[in-house]
């Protein structure tokens, strides 16, 4: 127990972050909530790591039970519901662990993944990025890490439509151009009319993949945090406590203050966009303050398959080329003082404190998304 809240109290100040600038005795109250916080969170862990709803065997898993609906089954359906859609295996292309047979739709639309986004896109002012396609009369919303620059560049290539679009969003500051279009710009005809769709991916190989573009980067904010003349790469376990330490601050504040924050607080509590969990990625703000909808959800893991099922979806034709596969990339690393620290840690199978924390992370996308928590 003491290790955990160790591990999530320290992190913060061995990155270089939260109380150093704080002074007297507001810099003491903010300590003490902290270590309330990761002793709450240390609990919460440890019964994780004991394997409430982190562990889950075959005999024991919910689709066993009989308790998951088959895939393409309306939300609040259950089992072999009456009007469900055939069953479909998913296969694991490349990655991640077995996947359940339960649309991810139905799982995001249980009530409590439906409060959960209300909350996030009303107290944080999350505005998220999308893709408005009007030949398709359909929204891509963009989650970082699961296949996006890919499905952001078959939308450009095959059905000529961009982020960078102007849709009335404010012009970058140096090139010119619109900033990528966002929630907040929809108008009320999109938000009535168009198809919103997204895909996803496994939390636990989408944050490996999130800790190498984060670190690679040339603007990546933890890379000098020390000060030193070289640069320093944090590894796995330094971005794992980091970011807990970082993240109950933050919820803290909000939960306490009960206000709604900023776009910049809600960009320095995750460091990085790529490590955001991908609910707050869909919990996009219109300019309204709801959620962004979302009617269609596809895995990166079943990319072709689930690409297949959209395309059906919105009306594009067997015959259409545009139906075609669309290939995943990784980035590569371009800096190769930070690549090897990055491919050490990657080529490491996770351990059990990676895989608690990543379940505990990311806790609203392993269930409103329907994955599996790591076996610990």
């Amino acid at each position: 127990m003491a290790g955990a809240v160790a591990v999530a109290v320290e992190g913060e100040a061995l990155l270089g972050g939260g109380e150093c600038r704080m002074e007297g005795t507001h810099r003491d109250r903010v300590r003490v909530g902290a270590r309330v916080a990761a002793a709450l969170a240390a609990l919460a862990l440890v019964a994780l790591a004991v394997g409430v709803g982190v562990s889950v065997g075959a005999s024991g898993s919910a689709r066993a039970a009989g308790r998951w609906p088959t895939l393409g089954a309306a939300a609040g359906q259950g089992g072999d519901a009456a009007g469900a859609k055939m069953s479909i295996a998913h296969v694991s292309r490349k990655e991640g662990g077995p996947l359940p047979d339960v649309d991810p739709l139905v799982t995001f639309n249980t009530p409590r993944c439906v409060k959960t986004r209300a909350a996030l896109a009303r107290t944080t002012n999350h505005d998220g990025d999308v893709v408005v396609i009007p030949e398709l009369k359909a929204v891509y919303v963009d989650i970082v890490k699961a296949a996006s620059e890919s499905i952001r560049s078959a939308l450009e290539e095959r059905f000529h439509a961009s982020w960078t679009q102007d849709y009335g969003q404010f012009a970058h500051p140096v090139l010119g151009r619109p900033q990528r279009s966002s929630t907040s710009y929809l108008t009320e005809d999109v938000l009535a009319n168009y198809t919103f769709f997204t895909f996803v991916r496994d939390p636990v190989t989408r944050f490996r993949s999130s800790y190498a573009q984060a670190m690679c980067r040339e603007r990546c904010v933890l890379c000098a945090v020390r000060g030193e003349d070289r640069m320093y790469t944090p590894t796995i376990p330094e971005i794992t406590a980091f970011l807990q330490g970082r993240l109950m601050h933050f919820y803290r504040d909000v939960a306490l203050g009960e206000t709604r924050s900023d776009e910049l607080s809600l960009t320095e509590a995750w460091v990085d966009e790529h490590f955001e969990s991908q609910i707050l990625r869909l919990s996009g703000a219109t300019r309204d303050g709801n959620a962004v909808p979302v009617h269609f959800i596809g895995r990166v893991e079943t990319l072709d398959h689930d690409w297949a099922r959209l395309m059906d979806h919105l009306g594009v034709s067997d015959s259409d080329p545009r139906r075609e596969p669309i290939e995943t990339k990784e980035h590569a690393c371009d800096i190769p003082t930070r690549g090897a620290v990055v491919a050490a840690q990657r080529a490491e199978p996770a351990t059990v404190e990676e895989k608690v924390s990543v379940a505990s992370l990311y806790h609203d996308d392993f269930e409103c998304l329907g994955y599996h928590k790591p076996k610990v």
